[in-house]
Order: C-alpha cells, then sequence, then structure tokens
C-alpha cells in the first residue's frame, strides 16, 4: 500500500488530505509540495495565501513562483523528522520521502527550518552544500539546521 501521494492541484488549491508541516508566523499553514521547474522536480511549500499561483521554491538566489504544483497527501504519521545539520547525509538506516529530482536525476528531500516565528518548508540533499533551500519572501534562502522528513 502507498503511504503517500501527491495530488496535482493549481492556483492556490489544496487538497482536502494535504500535509500541512509548516507554517507562517501568521498562523497561515504551509502545505508540502513541488513543482516541476528548469527540467527538475524542486520540493517547496504551497499555500492559498502565496502570491502569484500558491507555490514557492528556492532557486538561483530567489523565490521562483508556480500557479501548478503537487500537494503531499496520506498519514504522517508513517513518517517523521529528524535533525540535520549542513547537506542532507543521512543515516543509512533513514529513508528519506523524496520528493523530487534535479534535472541531472539526483534526489531531492523535503526539509523544513524554523525562521523566526515561522516554519518554512524546502529542500534538502546530499549535494546542496548550504544546507535546506527555500523561498523567503521574494528570495531563496539557505539554513544549515534543519529538518528532513523520513519513513519511520
Amino acid at each position: 500500500m502507498q503511504q503517500f501521494q501527491w495530488v496535482k492541484q493549481q492556483n492556490g488549491a489544496i487538497p482536502l488530505h494535504g500535509i500541512s508541516q509548516g507554517g507562517e508566523s501568521d498562523g497561515r499553514p504551509l502545505f508540502i509540495a513541488y513543482g516541476e521547474f528548469k527540467g527538475g522536480l524542486h520540493p517547496g511549500k504551497a499555500g492559498p495565501h502565496l502570491k502569484d499561483g500558491g507555490f514557492a521554491l528556492g532557486w538561483g538566489g530567489r523565490a521562483q513562483r508556480l500557479n501548478e504544483y503537487y500537494v503531499l497527501c496520506g498519514d504522517i504519521n508513517r513518517a517523521k523528522w529528524i535533525n540535520v545539520n549542513g547537506p542532507a547525509k543521512l543515516d543509512e538506516s533513514e529513508r528519506p520521502v523524496e520528493a523530487g529530482r534535479e534535472q541531472n536525476g539526483q534526489p531531492l528531500y523535503i526539509a523544513r527550518a524554523t525562521v523566526g516565528n515561522s516554519l518554512q518548508l524546502g529542500k534538502a540533499a546530499p549535494h546542496l552544500t548550504s544546507g535546506m533551500s527555500f523561498a523567503f519572501g521574494d528570495g531563496e534562502r539557505n539554513e544549515k539546521n534543519y529538518q528532513v522528513l523520513v519513513y519511520k
């Protein structure tokens, strides 16, 4: 049985069973999602309040916004968050929930980090040496200390 599924959405829509594991400082929820960008599938955040389409990811120093994206749905209790520092080089016993790939095929994982009073969603991978990458405001931000979603 499939533990999670990705549901295609657009223009700020969120499916009924979308998984919210982040939030803005004002309490608005952020949902785990990925979007197709520059030949890759990049994890980021989705929400009805996000401008220019409802989805944002960090790439190239900027917040990239899309109006078509896929939201993670399922039972979040089948996964857990683990603490990571720097590149997402995980122990072999940890199996990350993959949420995309770079254009060259390198896997990208679901990540989150606390920024002020918010919990931001983005991507992490062994090859991302600056740690987690995510959209913040109109820019891209990196955090060395963050969490990665792995299967229980």
